[in-house]
């Protein structure tokens, strides 16, 4: 059974102009909103964020198979 719980992902992007790797990616996230923002990142890769993005679905599923 899945108990309710919710989570919160914001992302800002921004180009760095004259940069090799130009994108930025600022990524502040938490499981459980209660707890407020547990860990925050920024980014200069397309993989690095979508592979941080996937982990935090996948904690956030876990958590309520756990519950």
């Amino acid at each position: 059974m899945f108990s309710s719980h919710t989570g919160l992902l914001v992302i800002r992007a921004w180009l760095e102009e004259g940069s090799e790797q130009p994108l930025r990616a600022h990524i502040r996230l938490t499981a459980d909103v209660s707890r407020g923002f547990e860990r925050g990142m920024t980014l200069a890769e397309v993989d690095a964020a979508c592979q941080t993005v996937r982990a935090w679905l996948e904690e956030m599923l876990a958590g309520a198979e756990r519950n």
